[in-house]
């Protein structure tokens, strides 16, 4: 048996010594055919069988060419073993066909017939084995730009930041070949991956989660997500044309319908509570197939990227308490090579619960040290809390927070010891950015030089700053320390004013 693959195709037939490059080579009729010599008995002289671009110029391993010769007929049958109707040529002529692409490997049965008006027809056949390769695709979406810490990652490379990626921080295990389609994964030279099916004229694409994503509490207990998000790309002549989305929720199905467009990627953003045929409680799995009404073609191939669900941007702080370290307080990126550390996570903070109400003890906080300070301790050490919020339009407000600093003697820097705490004007995704902006004047800024040691149960200062958001309501908490001694931060909150 024979093995076709890539647009390479090695035949015997019958111990004819062919050729995959259309060169030709004699047969020497005493193997094949003693008696033959064109006159009383048909002669094959050499047969070639060879794959190759189709005639749109896409090579798969499914576009076959047969060129048989012999003496003494005026034509040859060529039935290639895949249902279809011979083709009848003349010597010196070739045969082509381009096999479906249905499977991904499939057993032929070439026959090739020598025929004569005068003399008796001489058949050869060969069983060959013909593996499919979809075209890869050769394109990728552009780079999702969504916060880090609001995407739930099902399947993306995140972030492309200072050429590279940056994953987000939240992701979901899953098995991207949990459905019958032929799935692959295409890694581009930027460094970005794209999974990519087949098959799905006939099959489904699944990708199956390892742990239930329950809508509401996608990010946490009362947290929910609003949207689920994909990039498809389909070129229709190797491709499918309308794509059905199916959500998975145990024995419920939320579906919806897509038209693709031939050789782009659509980025699809798309509502959990309206835009499927159902809200959507739960999702267990998510498949992928042939829209009712649509077309597939060749090896029916979908390409898929940065399956992802989101909220938006909350007018509320997320981990304000710090219980959950570092969470919801980094930036992508610094481009100037900055750690994206955002403080020291610490057990010396407040004694106050972030309700307000008396802990007996300190709880969890932000720190930060000389080593981690900015100012004139600035380093690529040097650590920033970010996080971004999406707040009413010119509306005033009230950031909360509680510091302590350390009294220990040391060095002071100039304008002295501080812990800083910034309302920036906009989201940012490189952290240089956000410190330019910090330089060029935030919407809001205090700057407390009250040190009378840590946080204890009657020290630390707790500050009202008030401010009034851009025209857009899109701002983000800027927190760091100029300091040579231990600073800390806790409870952090915002609320209109």
């Amino acid at each position: 048996m024979n093995l076709l693959k890539k647009g390479i195709l090695a035949l015997l037939f019958m111990g004819f010594i062919t050729s995959c490059d259309d060169e030709y080579e004699p047969i020497d009729p005493a193997t094949y055919n003693p008696s033959g010599n064109g006159l009383s008995e048909i002669t094959f002289s050499s047969l070639s069988v060879s794959a190759g671009p189709d005639e749109n110029g896409f090579e798969d391993g499914t576009y076959v060419t047969v060129k048989p010769i012999a003496v003494g007929n005026s034509t040859f049958e060529v039935d290639f073993g895949a249902g279809g109707a011979p083709v009848t040529i003349s010597n010196l002529e070739n045969a082509s066909y381009d096999y479906p692409n249905l499977l991904e490997e499939v057993d032929y049965t070439i026959t090739v017939t020598a025929q004569s008006s005068t003399l008796e027809n001489v058949t050869v056949s060969e069983t060959i084995t013909v593996t499919h390769s979809p075209t890869p695709v050769t394109s990728a979406p552009n780079s999702p730009t969504r916060d880090l810490s609001n995407v739930l990652s099902i399947y993306s490379n995140g972030i492309e930041f200072n050429e590279g990626f940056v994953g987000f921080r939240i992701s979901q295990a899953a098995n991207y070949a949990n459905g019958t389609a032929q799935q692959e994964e295409v890694a581009m030279d930027s460094g970005n991956s794209v999974l990519q099916y087949s098959r799905l004229g006939i099959n489904v694409a699944s990708i199956g989660l390892e742990d239930n994503i329950v809508v509401a509490d996608a990010y946490g207990s009362g947290v929910a997500a609003t949207h689920i998000h994909f990039d498809f790309h389909s070129d229709f002549a190797v491709g499918i044309d309308k794509l059905k989305i199916t959500l998975v929720n145990g024995s419920t199905e939320y579906t919806y319908n897509l038209d693709l467009t031939d050789g782009e990627w659509i980025g699809l953003d798309l509502d959990l509570a309206t835009d499927f045929s159902a809200p959507v409680m739960q999702i267990d799995e998510i498949k992928f197939e042939l829209g009712a009404g649509g077309t597939a073609n060749d090896a029916a191939t979908l390409n898929v990227d940065n399956v992802y669900l989101y909220k938006p941007f909350t007018s509320v702080i997320v981990n304000g308490d710090f219980n959950d370290s570092m969470n919801n307080w980094k930036i992508a990126g610094y481009s100037d090579g900055t750690t994206t550390n955002s403080f020291n996570s610490t057990s010396d903070g407040s004694w106050t619960n972030y309700d307000g109400s008396d802990n007996g003890s300190k709880t969890k906080g932000a720190k930060w040290t000389q080593s981690t300070s900015a100012g004139a301790f600035t380093s690529t050490n040097t650590r920033y809390a970010y996080q971004a919020l999406g707040l009413l339009p010119n509306t005033d407000y009230i950031l909360e927070y509680e510091y302590a600093i350390k009294d220990d003697s040391a060095s002071e820097p100039e304008g002295g010891r501080r812990v800083i705490a910034e309302i920036l004007d906009g989201h940012f995704v490189d952290g240089v950015d956000a410190v330019q902006s910090s330089k060029e004047g935030p919407l809001a800024r205090h700057s407390g030089t009250i040190a009378e040691g840590k946080f204890n149960a009657s020290t630390g200062t707790k500050v009202l700053l008030p401010f009034t958001t851009n025209t857009s309501g899109e701002v983000s908490v800027w927190i760091y320390a100029i300091t040579p001694k231990d600073a800390y931060v806790d409870n952090v909150k915002v609320y209109l004013n």
